[in-house]
């Protein structure tokens, strides 16, 4: 466990300085540990209070045109994961992280731009991936990451979007994992144990981002995300253990 807090410390200054990264990085070395749905029962506990002083200081800076479609294409998709997280395989459900985190780097370096429409419907279909994999993964970010970081967004923006898409869908996987019957007292415990670490994290990582470049943002995410894609390896376990 001490290994675990010590990642979500580091994870917490990540979420703090880029508005994401808790399920890409805690995630895949939690689900190395304890398996796919312990892992997911903390990651919405911890990630449920710390995260309440990001929404609250990136309340001036989201889109909120984007921003509604995306979380209601979330909201669509959810269940679906979340049945496939109960019925599926651990294992491909593992290879199905890596492969996701991988395909989304691969695009994000390779500096493809989205110049198609970015009409509600084409926002909503990017939350409905993130829901998707979201639910089922604990990796609601990178579809979407992808989507805004291919815009001519500023980094502010698509901190903020992320910061109030991350913080609204997990509001409906709560609601969805309580449905499922899937939290247990054990996972619960652990989650809440990880919170004081988180925080201070966080805290550090907002200071970090209020002096940054539009290009450190960027490069931090590609960086955070090939990390993700890393440490979701199933053939990591035994390093990460």
């Amino acid at each position: 466990m001490q290994v675990i807090i010590a990642v979500v410390f580091i994870t917490g200054i990540v979420r703090g300085f880029a508005g994401f990264g808790s399920g890409m990085i805690i995630g895949p070395s939690t689900a190395a540990f304890f398996g796919p749905q312990m892992a997911l029962i903390m990651i919405t506990i911890m990630d449920s209070i710390p995260t309440l002083t990001l929404v609250w200081s990136a309340r001036k800076e989201v889109n909120w045109k984007e921003l509604f479609p995306v979380v209601i294409g979330y909201a669509v998709l959810a269940p679906l994961g979340i049945w496939l997280l109960v019925s599926g395989d651990a294992t491909a459900l593992r290879w199905f992280i890596s492969v996701s985190i991988l395909v989304a780097v691969t695009i994000l370096w390779s500096g493809w731009k989205y110049r198609g429409s970015r009409s509600a419907a084409t926002s909503f279909s990017f939350g409905g991936l993130g829901g998707f994999m979201g639910a089922a993964a604990a990796l609601p970010g990178p579809a979407v990451l992808v989507y805004w970081l291919a815009s001519a967004a500023k980094a502010v923006t698509v901190r903020a979007n992320m910061i109030y898409y991350l913080f609204l869908t997990d509001l409906i996987v709560i609601a969805g994992y309580i449905l499922a019957d899937l939290y247990t007292r054990e996972g619960i415990l652990r989650g809440l144990i990880c919170i004081p670490g988180y925080f201070i994290g966080i805290q550090i990582g907002t200071r970090f981002f209020s002096g940054a470049s539009e290009a450190t943002y960027r490069n931090v995410a590609f960086v955070m995300i090939l990390i993700a894609a890393i440490l979701s390896l199933p053939l990591l376990d035994d390093i990460l253990r």
